[in-house]
């Protein structure tokens, strides 16, 4: 059978590439989200596939919107559509950044294929340097639904998400090519030096993501995908951010299958090792705010979103800030979880800072107190961390916190004293100098 789209893209790709399997894999992607706004960096085949992809799905949205208005009887098809699929109208868009400034780049070659096979209604060239592009001109774009970045370093993908992901819609996805590189690394053979070997490894940019994936404040999904028969143009990098709808609801897993009506008997898988302290996230969340707060113009950023400055134009306007200066603190305050950007407008979080207030582990309320000197020396070396260095706290309070521990806070009061690990005066209390 005759294959237009074929024989088109059998001359834009070469194996050197290799988007073999990414170009599908994209063409799959586009037709599954049906994105609005789509946005290419570095034109090539991919640029095609993209477009197929966005005429596949526009074709089935038109047909789903038949079948919901009951325009065409597809029963079995109604059953798992969205109502709104009878009222959006769905008009994908591709915009493509390129300055076709790589040597023996097919990008010139793409609009020519795409006005080739119809595709170029959805197409718009933008030939410029990514990096030369306004805040303004970016924010002209609106949200965008789903990212492809196939050019430049590992700089320029980190470049790339810190302009573009505070503009990509909840529920958008990045996709990013090469998520692994090739290098050597010494071999451990047991006996001290090892031998030179050659791996493929996570690239710096995918260690780096996967860190700020797994922080509890996360707002967004890592996916890396390798091919193992390739050392190198290998596999993609799948980044989403979540929607509105997808924040933790807090409810234990065995209870939402009881609501569901199936079993609550089922034991939660567990992917991954337990952390070791319950505190652990909590002092996660709070070093990101640090981190994200130690820069003094982040902090005026951040303080004008609590003022209400709500756009990244008017917040760089009434900061008197570059606007691009402007966007890459927003982003920075967004990943740490102190900002929140609802189409073009930004907000601050504040339930971020109930989840960095640190929470003071208490030991399990033993049956009794030791009787034994020495065991219950032990016992009460357990409870010193409960109380603050360098604070003095009225016996009232010491009472507040021993009373969760043994009701007779008394006795436990005069032998912490007793044994040197409180210090007490003028009925104040506090831990010695350690």
């Amino acid at each position: 059978m005759h294959d237009p789209a074929g024989e088109v893209l059998s001359t834009l790709a070469r194996p050197g590439m290799g988007t073999e399997n990414a170009g599908p894999a994209l063409r799959v992607l586009a037709r599954m989200l049906r994105p609005r706004t789509v946005v290419e960096v570095g034109a090539g085949s991919s640029t095609l596939h993209l477009l197929l992809g966005l005429r596949d799905a526009l074709t089935e949205a038109d047909e789903d919107r038949r079948i919901v208005r009951g325009e065409i009887t597809a029963d079995e098809r109604a059953s798992v559509l969205h109502p709104r699929s009878a009222v959006d109208d769905y008009a994908p868009r591709l915009l493509v950044v390129d300055d076709f400034s790589v040597p023996g780049t097919s990008a010139h070659q793409v609009r020519e294929a795409a006005c080739s096979l119809g595709l170029d209604g959805m197409l718009t060239f933008i030939e410029r340097d990514f990096f030369d592009l306004a805040d303004h001109e970016l924010d002209a774009w609106g949200p965008l639904d789903l990212v492809w970045l196939d050019a430049g370093t590992q700089a320029d993908d980190a470049g790339f998400l810190t302009s573009l992901w505070p503009r990509v819609a909840p529920g958008g996805t990045v996709v990013l090519h090469e998520p692994y590189l090739a290098t050597t690394v010494e071999t451990d053979s047991g006996q001290g030096r090892g031998r030179v070997a050659s791996r493929v490894v996570p690239t710096p940019l995918l260690q780096e993501l996967r860190r700020q994936a797994a922080v509890p404040a996360a707002d967004f999904d890592v996916l890396a995908l390798r091919e193992p028969h390739k050392h190198r143009q290998t596999g993609l990098l799948l980044l989403r951010k979540h929607g509105r709808e997808e924040r933790d609801r807090g409810v234990p897993f065995h209870e939402e299958l009881r609501a569901l009506g199936e079993t609550d008997s089922a034991t939660a898988p567990r992917l991954a090792s337990a952390p070791a302290r319950a505190a652990d996230n909590t002092t996660d969340a709070a070093g990101g705010i640090l981190a994200a707060l130690a820069d003094d113009t982040r902090r005026t950023v951040y303080s004008a979103v609590v003022l209400q400055a709500d756009t990244t134009q008017g917040i760089a306007e009434r900061l008197g800030m570059a606007p691009a200066r402007c966007a890459k603190s927003l982003a920075a305050l967004e990943q740490a979880g102190l900002l929140a950007r609802d189409e073009k407008l930004w907000s601050a979080v504040d339930d971020v800072w109930r989840q960095a207030a640190p929470r003071r582990a208490r030991p399990r309320p033993p049956a009794s107190i030791p009787s034994k000197q020495s065991k219950r020396r032990v016992f009460l070396e357990g409870l010193v961390p409960l109380f603050e260095p360098q604070r003095r706290y009225p016996e009232a309070e010491v009472n507040d916190v021993l009373r969760e521990i043994h009701p007779d806070v008394a006795a436990l009061r005069r032998y912490l004293v007793e044994e040197h690990l409180l210090m007490r005066a003028a009925g104040q209390y506090w831990r010695p100098p350690s």
